[in-house]
């Protein structure tokens, strides 16, 4: 018997599929994998680095593997933060970092490393990293939707940000690899497939941008919902605007940072848009296309934001048709140019701007979700039961949870209609629909 493996992640969906990758990687070499917990005899953390918070809980979670690690086990760091830093996972006691590239890797690293041939930090340059690595998976355990990793990288050097040093330049996989991908993970049995990237906007191949990837998934047999990760928000071309909007087999969900929403903040950060180019493409979304939820990251505190610069920012949010929100409070990135920016915001006023953008966050997140009280809707069952109520959970096309009051009787991946009757812990209930389409 192999030595039993956990691994524990850190940060966004593409770190989540390469966890994956890794895991079936390990898997077809014969390591079992096991939860993460006391009993496994080598721990693999991945990092994030998006935020000083995401330092912390990769350093955390390091020391509670080195807590669990048995004599003669290994823990091993990997992700963004071990590719800019692997010194402080070593300084902590880690055995081996890896980078991002070596992921694809990881299990002849592992053996190697348990042989005792190799330690410390292996490590490659990012930007010398010039060709999309392939990290093939074929399903995707206790998920009822599959992420499909098409693109890397990011070539904007947004003032406040290191991923673009984690993850290198951008690069994109072939039209070819992520259409056999797309077959597998469709064959396994996934009707939705979720699109991922550093900056998925950016994918391109040859004369292939996203809009061209998107129109060849669309013909894959069997594929019922495609979902788009994070977009920015200039990258949004015309042809892609009216797929987004026309094609119903694009999921009405969609995540499109915008950072601020004070003109001097957004040149300050790096950043290519306007707060009007910004207003003018939600409302187009939302109004092109019926049901749209339009998600946004939204950053509190940056270097130069006086009042009036986050009233411009909490306004817009405000009379914008978004759904969420997702609010981070800026914290120095080592290395970046906003971490010497005069003008540095206290954290006081920081977190009294977080809390009154995360009222604002609660109260339109409650209304969007109230607008589809007895209406019909396409929810995607989870399979999965609800920590607080036990119910059986689902997640609809424009991604609201939703809980059911009574057993579906449907498997888990299967797209269903349901009606929503009551909230339940700000969360859409109800059952299957005796109709079985929307608007029957």
């Amino acid at each position: 018997m192999r030595e039993k493996v956990a691994i524990a992640t850190i940060g966004c969906k593409l770190n989540q599929f390469e966890t994956m990758a890794m895991r079936e990687a390990l898997e077809e070499s014969g390591f079992p994998l096991v939860p993460f917990a006391p009993g496994a005899q080598v721990y693999i953390v991945n990092t994030c680095t998006v935020t000083s918070r995401s330092d912390y809980k990769g350093r955390q979670m390091v020391r509670r593997a080195l807590r669990m690690k048995p004599h003669g086990g290994l823990v091993v760091a990997t992700g963004c933060q071990a590719q800019l830093r692997p010194m402080e996972f070593l300084d902590l006691g880690a055995d081996l970092v890896i980078g991002n590239a070596e992921k694809a890797q990881i299990a002849h690293l592992l053996q190697e490393a348990l042989e005792g041939k190799i330690r410390g930090a292996k490590v490659e340059p990012i930007r010398r990293v010039r060709e999309f690595q392939h990290m093939q998976i074929h399903s995707f355990p206790g998920y009822s939707r599959a992420f499909l990793k098409v693109q890397d990288g990011c070539n904007n050097r947004c003032t406040y940000c290191t991923v673009w040093m984690a993850r290198g330049p951008a690069r994109s996989a072939s039209p070819s690899w992520v259409l056999e991908e797309a077959k597998v993970l469709v064959d396994a049995g996934y009707r939705e497939l979720v699109l991922t990237g550093i900056h998925l906007g950016a994918y391109h191949w040859e004369e292939w941008d996203l809009s061209h990837l998107l129109e060849a998934l669309l013909s894959v047999n069997g594929l019922e919902k495609i979902r788009l990760s994070s977009i920015e928000p200039q990258e949004f071309s015309p042809t892609l605007k009216d797929l987004v909007i026309n094609e119903e087999r694009i999921a009405p969900h969609l995540h499109i940072p915008m950072q601020s929403g004070d003109n001097k903040v957004l040149n300050l950060m790096g950043r290519h848009y306007t707060r009007e180019a910004f207003a003018q493409l939600v409302e187009e979304l939302v109004q092109g296309r019926k049901g749209m939820g339009v998600g946004v990251d939204v950053m509190v505190g940056f270097p130069g934001e006086d009042q009036e610069a986050f009233e411009n920012t909490r306004s817009l949010l405000e009379a914008l048709p978004i759904y969420y929100t997702h609010i981070f409070t800026y914290s120095p990135r080592p290395q970046t140019p906003a971490a010497a920016m005069d003008h540095q915001v206290p954290p006081e006023v920081k977190e009294e701007r977080y809390q009154i953008l995360r009222d604002l966050r609660i109260k339109k997140m409650s209304t969007f979700r109230r607008a589809y009280l007895g209406k019909p809707l396409l929810v995607l069952l989870e399979g999965r039961r609800d920590r607080e109520t036990g119910l059986l959970r689902g997640i609809t096309e424009n991604y609201i949870p939703f809980l059911f009051l009574e057993e579906p009787q449907a498997k888990r991946g299967e797209y269903i209609t349901a009606l929503g009757e009551r909230m339940v812990a700000e969360r859409l209930a109800g059952r299957r629909s005796e109709h079985d389409k929307l608007g029957g």
